[in-house]
């Protein structure tokens, strides 16, 4: 009878411990909610591109800058478009990486939501209904984007493509040999002389971790729950050293160079591991353009522009280009321009303009308040003038 009873009060307290963490459960994900408090995973799988957007997710993307981030069912981060193009529909795909998926704004101050709007305004499209859908993800290259265009874009039948290519990083994630070691993307590769695509990132364990239905499973059950959300993201931040949310740094000009992603081999091309990744960036980019041709679109390359370009302070410029002894800070630009002109597509380089606008008007072009003006991403002064740009180049260029 005593043993009875101790299991009895044993249950009793098992019980009352479990509804209480169930409670507690509850409190915590009303309560994250009412704060708008939540790190949802935005990345799946893809075995085309190594990875690619979840469709449906959404939430608040809050490290650098703060953006509503809201992916449709097509897995776009942008509004829902039909595949069918209407008729007196004038269609614009954007492709590129983190630049173009722009999560560090809210969706209606990005480049390609400004495009959108104002290119009605042109008097060559002022009878069409103007579409400029957003196929950029974060991290790609420009390999991912011609497989993005491939098997993507194509099913939207747009009459222009827009390849954003930011040579800050573009330029290695495109090399096999300067990219990270487990860098799950698609590569084009010199094999016997020619160029071929290596697609060997689906045969190694990790893609195959992450492309798993129990994997798919956690992380769909992790975005339901704003509790489980942030417990991941503190493992996620433990491990990479690094704060649940940014925090602006003050900085002296000493310091101000490590922020500012700067690659003195992009601007040099004296090493033949980037002269091979400029080459095969340059076929990349050519394979972009026959794509295009194949789906009766045009192409239009458009370089971004990196923060080292822009910084509006000529004596910082002059320190960190200087150190490195480079000579000419739109070299990547040029050479972009240069295959432009042998390829007979149109290029437009923002880099210089942002730069003349950056130290005419002292802005900051790239940088948000909680992390580092001047470093990282386009706020929404650089998606404004970049959308202005690009807008006024499109206008020009319509048959």
């Amino acid at each position: 009878m005593l043993k009875f009873k101790q299991l009895k009060q044993l249950s009793g307290n098992l019980l009352l411990g479990v509804g209480g963490a169930i409670f507690a459960l509850m409190i915590g994900e009303i309560a994250l909610r009412i704060m708008g408090i939540g790190y949802p995973s935005f990345y799946q799988a893809d075995p085309h591109r190594g990875h690619a957007l979840i469709p449906g997710v959404s939430g608040w993307w809050k490290h650098e800058g703060k953006g509503w981030v809201s992916v449709n069912k097509d897995g776009l981060r942008d509004k829902e478009y039909s595949k069918e193009k209407s008729e007196n529909t004038f269609r614009i795909a954007v492709i590129g990486d983190s630049f173009a998926e722009a999560i560090q704004v809210n969706a209606e101050d990005t480049f390609w939501s400004l495009i959108e709007r104002q290119l009605s305004q042109c008097q060559k499209f002022e009878n069409e209904n103007i579409e400029v859908i957003n196929f950029g993800v974060g991290d790609y290259g420009t390999a991912q984007e011609y497989m993005t265009l491939k098997h993507h874009v194509t099913q939207y039948s747009p009459d222009l493509v827009v390849l954003a290519v930011f040579t800050g990083n573009d330029i290695i994630n495109n090399s096999k040999t300067l990219s990270p070691d487990e860098r799950f993307s698609p590569f084009l590769v010199k094999k016997e002389g020619k160029y071929v695509f290596d697609l060997s990132f689906k045969e190694t364990e990790t893609y195959r971790l992450r492309d798993s239905f129990t994997r798919k499973l956690v992380f769909s059950t992790i975005n339901k729950s704003r509790v489980l959300q942030l417990l991941n993201e503190i493992r996620v931040s433990i491990k990479k050293r690094r704060q649940l949310l940014g925090t602006e740094t003050k900085t002296n000009s000493e310091d101000m160079l490590q922020y500012l992603d700067f690659t003195p081999e992009l601007y040099k091309n004296t090493d033949p591991s980037w002269q091979e990744a400029w080459n095969i960036t340059e076929e990349l980019i050519k394979l972009i353009q026959q794509e295009t041709k194949s789906m009766n679109s045009d192409l239009l390359v458009v370089t971004l522009s990196n923060p080292a370009q822009v910084y509006p302070d000529a004596s910082y410029r002059e320190q960190y280009f200087g150190q490195s002894d480079i000579k000419n800070a739109f070299y990547p630009e040029q050479r972009i321009s240069n295959l432009g002109k042998q390829q007979k597509f149109p290029v437009l380089t923002l880099a210089p303009s942002f730069q003349a606008y950056a130290d005419k008007n002292n802005t900051f072009l790239h940088g948000f308040d909680n992390t580092i003006m001047g470093s990282g991403h386009w706020n929404e002064s650089g998606h404004q003038l970049a959308g202005e740009m690009m807008t006024k180049k499109i206008c020009t260029i319509k048959d």
